[in-house]
């Protein structure tokens, strides 16, 4: 195979982690919503969050690194935490790996006419994996946080 098509290969692998990231996070979401059933939400997240790191790692090995830094999401300063903060986390990385995986396939269908406008759309992408991922943390955190104020 050679390396044009195996950068195209990465942004395909690339868009479809960030569908099954997005799907995880939709699931996750609809858990803490419910308030119920925990630990299946933790586990949606975790699976979102290795589906993250893998599309990030197929953007990064199509060559589409991106030099400026994201935007982060602020740690909540709230003591009181709901299953309703975390969910608002995840649905927000669901919009972002969307929007992220929508780039990465408007890239691959131009791969073979316009190589800047392939960059800029992996590079959109992966800036938008990266702030995805911070609301994926972030979830996270609230979770521990949760749990451990549930438990007291």
């Amino acid at each position: 195979m050679n390396t044009k098509h195996s950068k195209k290969g990465h942004l395909e692998a690339a868009a479809s982690h960030h569908e099954q990231a997005a799907r995880h996070h939709r699931e996750a979401a609809r858990h803490f919503e419910d308030g119920r059933d925990f630990a299946h939400a933790a586990h949606q997240a975790m699976m979102a969050h290795g589906h993250t790191l893998h599309a990030i790692d197929q953007a990064h090995d199509a060559g589409a690194h991106n030099a400026s830094t994201p935007a982060t999401v602020p740690p909540s300063s709230g003591t009181s935490v709901s299953g309703a903060d975390v969910a608002k986390h995840h649905a927000a990385a669901v919009e972002l790996h969307t929007q992220a995986a929508q780039h990465m396939r408007h890239a691959v269908k131009l791969f073979d006419q316009d190589r800047s406008a392939v960059s800029h759309d992996a590079q959109l992408a992966l800036s938008l994996a990266l702030r995805a991922l911070s609301h994926g943390n972030e979830a996270a955190r609230l979770f521990v946080k949760l749990s451990v104020s549930g438990a007291s």
